[in-house]
């Protein structure tokens, strides 16, 4: 039995590049307007903020996978010896 933990590492990079671009882009929509108190939440930076959350989830799933595998890993190391 191999477990890889390739795919999981990959989908987290792939999630942390999605938190990063959506960070950018609100930070480039505050930019936008100079006084802060000035800005209104557009529909844009709604979707920004709630687009992040699926990605967190997924991060987090897909931690608490590798950590899994390890810890089967493990076991079977053990198991094994």
């Amino acid at each position: 039995m191999r477990i890889d933990n390739s795919m999981n590492l990959n989908a987290m990079v792939a999630t942390q590049a999605q938190v990063t671009q959506n960070a950018q882009t609100i930070a480039d929509m505050s930019n936008v307007v100079a006084d802060p108190q000035n800005q209104e939440v557009t529909q844009d930076l709604i979707d920004a903020i709630t687009s992040q959350i699926p990605n967190t989830i997924a991060y987090s799933a897909n931690a608490n996978a590798i950590q899994t595998q390890n810890e089967t890993s493990s076991m079977l190391l053990n198991i094994k010896a």
